[in-house]
């Protein structure tokens, strides 16, 4: 046998969910320019030259799990070609799936169309989350322009993959209460879903997306600042007030949403030191009633989410208790139990956070727009994904469905914005 990797906590929950979705996270970049092929490709071996987990398959062996390390070409991570049907190519490539079995966990596609180039990539979930996603899209671009510069002293980190860094920032008393949380918050069951068709052998992986608008966004974001209440705050209201309306729940249901968690927050440095790894937790968002206005739904929302903010353990919960699992249980019994006692939510939400332009430049090549969306979620799941950039918000829902269903997603995105506007008008005496 050569080389083998420790599959680490997460590596372990997220292949756990491969019933659930397809384990991709996906990233799409559009630059104003042509991006050198030939310089992507030298940053591409060194990096995962690096970070080993990267060019390894997955071994679900029945009593411990496992990374092996395989042989690679840059070829089977690149794919280079000029585009037609640029939004055609897009969707293809980033509607793949890479099998755990890959001797690659990542891929890569440089469309060029006009002058221009595209990037796209889509990595298997288990190797990194969203955090690290963005991370690894900024080095990327980083190690690109040093390397047209002459500089060759490229960087990528390639510390620990261990979830245990999440209690390097507390005190030892305080981690002493970490590594006690065992309580559950998975637990609450919700049986709200969002109104998808029954699942159909011929559905397909959609990724839609839609863009909120610079002006729009600008508006609500100064509303908010002038309230006190943060971006993510308002995404969340915006998304229960759509969701009591699109699945035509009463006004006094409560409804409860899990929303991720960077738990970077909790860590040294904000995980600089660490390994490409997961380190997402989730909070609950419950509101008691939809409200009459959107500031209503907005009251139900903050009453919520600011129990979990004022928590210096949020999103720490239940993590032992997955510890435990996995240390005391051979593999597959674990992962029985776990199953057992771990709801995956039917809808949540998960906000990215901002893109970086300026650090995602490539030479002189600029970006322009882009996005990043987590994994295609299984009927019935659902989960509204956010990305920020350039002073613009695209939502994302990706799914396995069919024509029905991705109007019903367009339609929510109509709902979404429909509620956004309604905020700036109730509250248009805050833009001053």
């Amino acid at each position: 046998m050569g080389q083998t990797l420790k599959a680490e906590m997460w590596d372990k929950m997220q292949y756990l969910f491969r019933n659930y979705y397809d384990r991709m996270v996906h990233c799409v970049q559009y630059y104003d320019g042509l991006i050198d092929v030939n310089v992507l490709k030298r940053v591409l071996i060194f990096t995962t030259e690096k970070v080993p987990v990267l060019h390894s398959s997955f071994h679900g062996n029945v009593i411990e799990p496992y990374w092996s390390v395989e042989d690679y070409t840059v070829n089977d991570i690149l794919t280079v070609r000029d585009s037609v049907d640029l939004e055609a190519d897009v969707n293809a490539f980033i509607c793949q799936c890479i099998p755990v079995e890959s001797n690659v966990q990542y891929k890569m596609a440089i469309f060029n169309k006009d002058g221009k180039s595209t990037m796209c990539m889509i990595v298997n979930h288990m190797c990194m989350d969203g955090g690290d996603f963005k991370y690894f899209m900024k080095k990327l671009a980083e190690n690109y322009n040093k390397l047209l510069d002459g500089d060759r002293n490229l960087e990528i980190k390639t510390g620990s993959r261990s979830y245990d860094a999440v209690y390097s920032k507390l005190t030892p008393e305080e981690e002493e209460i970490a590594r006690g949380l065992y309580k559950n918050i998975s637990q609450i069951k919700d049986e709200h879903y969002f109104p998808l068709t029954p699942p159909a052998p011929q559905d397909v992986t959609r990724i839609v997306r839609r863009k909120v608008g610079k002006e729009l966004f600008a508006s609500f974001r100064k509303i908010g600042k002038n309230l006190g209440v943060t971006v993510n705050d308002l995404m969340l209201a915006f998304y229960v007030r759509s969701l009591y309306e699109i699945g035509m729940f009463r006004d006094d249901e409560r409804l409860t949403i899990p929303c991720m968690v960077d738990l970077r927050r909790h860590i040294v440095d904000g995980g600089a030191g660490t390994g490409l790894t997961n380190h997402t937790g989730f909070m609950q968002c419950s509101t008691e009633k939809r409200g009459d206005t959107i500031n209503d739904t907005l009251i139900e929302v903050l009453r919520s989410v600011r129990k979990s903010k004022d928590d210096p353990y949020m999103g720490l919960y239940s993590l032992p208790l997955l510890k435990l699992a996995y240390t005391i249980f051979p593999f597959v019994i674990s992962e029985t139990a776990i199953k057992i006692g771990y709801l995956n939510p039917l809808i949540g939400m998960s906000n990215i956070g901002i893109m970086d332009a300026p650090a995602l430049r490539m030479g002189d090549a600029e970006i322009v727009d882009g996005f990043m969306t987590g994994a295609v979620k299984y009927k019935p799941y659902m989960q509204l994904a956010l990305t920020s950039l350039l002073g613009d918000i695209t939502m994302t829902i990706a799914i396995r469905g069919n024509d029905e269903d991705e109007k019903t997603v367009n339609r929510f995105f109509d709902i979404i914005i429909k509620n956004m506007n309604d905020f700036v008008e109730l509250n248009r005496d805050k833009l001053d």
